[in-house]
């Protein structure tokens, strides 16, 4: 198999490709990296009479989908050229190559989550973003930009189904290899089966349908409570008692407003759809936004921690390495001759906490060791999206970045040659197995 890691900004871009046949795109990150990075690799793909057999849109969040769209939207514009062309009344040409034919889309539509109520979640959310932004107490505008970011998704999200629909594009759905189902959520089941693209087998780890009933359930509790509020009024007010009685009064930054959260991580990115993709005794295990505990639970119930714990080829780090979503535990059960970091620093993503804890769960302690015999003594490879030099000039994310780079560096002098590493300075690097 080979692995395309794309500079995808604050996102993931993944190109999967197995030795034999099948291309998957795993994720789009943002709609900017999109354009200036992977687009113009995509679109050799239809040169060279190639086709993407699927498109994977782990879950929402912005840094994952807004790419997806810009596919879809680059194509309806090809689209609508070749119409006008044919008929006579030609319009411009678009000045942007035209992507792959795209088989088909795995992805959990927003509406198919949370039904007829998409468009008050994405009001209330819009509403309630600005006077969090607005505060001066880091935890709240941390939130405030999270919730930005999943008001922003959502009408992206809507965007994606139309674009996917028999009206516009026709592309199918949720639809598995060889299945003659109807089209339906996706996520782990007791009877679900692995499925074939290409040389690439597929088992769905995650999510279940209880987090997909969590996430459902979060959304209308937040809406509930907000109508029951005088909505937007009454929010708006809230936030402004809890911001005044901050540090006088404890509360849950995260929970209080009705929206569920597991451990410190939002249901919308508990809710990601996981993969492991096996080819010729090799596994990719892709993780979008999950947490450690979820992840676990998938692999379990998959039959991937059969003797407890799980060694794969390619782990890619859960939500860019984020402290929230990455546990000591988590790297001794699960680990990897490869580990690809996504993000640019934002959120000070990737965390060097995330990084030093997987660098011991090989060459630290023996209690944080990890348990695969597979691991013990083995080389290790980190793999990063991107690099410093690539942000803004004195950014918080060039600051991130750097403060990775020079960690990374100094583990690579500790590790007696175990340890290497890699920094995407172009637009892509090729990671096969």
């Amino acid at each position: 198999m080979k692995l395309q890691i794309f500079q995808s900004h604050k996102g993931d871009c993944l190109l999967l490709e197995g030795a034999e046949g099948g291309r998957v795109l795993c994720d789009g990150g943002m709609a900017s990296s999109m354009k200036k990075y992977a687009r113009t690799v995509l679109s050799k793909l239809r040169d060279d009479g190639e086709k993407l057999d699927y498109v994977y849109v782990s879950h929402i969040d912005q840094d994952h989908i807004s790419g997806v769209l810009q596919l879809l939207e680059d194509e309806f514009e090809w689209r609508l050229y070749d119409y006008h062309r044919d008929n006579g009344s030609p319009i411009r040409k678009p000045d942007f190559p035209r992507p792959p034919e795209i088989g088909g889309i795995w992805h959990n539509a927003f509406r198919d989550q949370v039904g007829k109520n998409a468009g008050d979640v994405e009001d209330l959310l819009a509403a309630a973003a600005p006077s969090l932004l607005a505060t001066s107490v880091p935890e709240l505008v941390e939130l405030g930009e999270e919730l930005q970011g999943i008001a922003v998704s959502i009408p992206e999200a809507i965007k994606v189904s139309r674009y996917a629909s028999p009206e516009l594009l026709d592309i199918p759905v949720n639809k598995l290899p060889g299945s003659h189902d109807q089209p339906k959520l996706l996520m782990y089941r007791n009877d679900q089966k692995p499925f074939q693209v290409g040389s690439m087998r597929f088992t769905i780890v995650g999510p279940t349908r209880e987090e997909l009933t969590l996430l459902k359930e979060g959304w209308n509790n937040f809406l509930r409570d907000a109508k029951n509020d005088q909505k937007l009024k009454d929010l708006r007010a809230e936030i402004k008692r809890k911001v005044e009685v901050f540090g006088q009064e404890a509360f849950d930054l995260r929970d209080w407003n009705g929206i569920e959260d597991f451990k410190g991580v939002t249901t919308p990115n508990i809710a990601s759809l996981m993969f492991m993709v096996e080819e010729a005794g090799k596994r990719i295990l892709l993780t979008g936004d999950s947490q450690q505990d979820i992840i676990l639970k998938g692999l379990k119930l998959a039959g991937f921690l059969g003797d407890g714990y799980c060694h794969v080829d390619v782990l890619k780090v859960q939500h860019h390495a984020s402290e929230h979503n990455v546990d000591e535990n988590f790297c001794r059960l699960v680990s990897a001759d490869h580990y690809v970091f996504c993000g640019n620093g934002s959120d000070g993503n990737p965390e060097r906490s995330v990084i030093q804890q997987i660098y011991d769960s090989r060459l630290g302690p023996a209690k944080t060791r990890s348990l695969a015999p597979e691991s013990d003594g083995r080389p290790f490879k980190f793999w990063f999206s991107t690099t410093s030099k690539a942000q803004i000039d004195e950014s918080q994310q060039q600051q991130t970045y750097a403060a990775v780079e020079a960690l990374v560096a100094s583990l690579e002098q500790q590790s007696n040659g175990l340890l290497s590493f890699v920094f995407n300075d172009g637009p892509r690097l090729e990671l096969a197995v």
